[in-house]
């Protein structure tokens, strides 16, 4: 009877175990919605002054999916233009043109900026509203990468660019 009860034992704990490894590594991930209002406004000089409202962002728009609550999940992360902006101006109506994305430390080393449209896995499904008011991605979150972002907007025929940063969550 007692072979008997530490198999049994035996088989709970690594049945135990096997569930939480499943959670925790990423079989079970979960997708978290995240909303970012982006205000633009003229700065008087020629130029633009970006101003980000997210969780998991500061006021300049540096993500940081490594904290809780995104930290081992999907984020689908949609910026939106927020009412007040520079009248007229919307995403690049190509989603791919819309965001470029690079590793951090791969920008270009004269602009700081990405080099062109995101090429890899961790973020897909770019998507642009039919106003072209908001832009949807997804990031698997999952690489621990820093990565440089650039939202690219159209006013008018003009290109106007920001560039944050995303600090993605640990590797899983």
């Amino acid at each position: 009877m007692r072979i008997f009860t530490y198999g049994l034992s035996a088989a709970s704990a690594f049945f135990l175990i096997s569930c939480t490894h499943d959670s925790v590594y990423g079989d079970a991930r979960n997708t978290v919605p995240v909303s970012a209002a982006v205000a633009i406004a003229e700065d008087g000089a020629g130029g633009y002054l970006f101003s980000y409202n997210a969780p998991f962002a500061d006021e300049k728009g540096n993500f940081d999916f490594s904290q809780k609550g995104a930290a081992f999940n999907n984020i689908k992360l949609t910026f939106t233009i927020a009412d007040g902006s520079v009248e007229g101006i919307k995403f690049k109506p190509d989603a791919a043109d819309a965001m470029w994305i690079v590793e951090k430390i791969n920008v270009d080393e004269t602009s700081g900026s990405p080099r062109g449209p995101y090429r890899g896995k961790q973020f897909s499904d770019f998507t642009i509203s039919e106003d072209g008011k908001s832009l949807t991605v997804t990031d698997a979150n999952d690489d621990g990468v820093i990565y440089r972002y650039g939202l690219r907007f159209d006013l008018g025929g003009k290109t106007v660019i920001d560039d944050p940063d995303v600090n993605n969550g640990p590797k899983n």
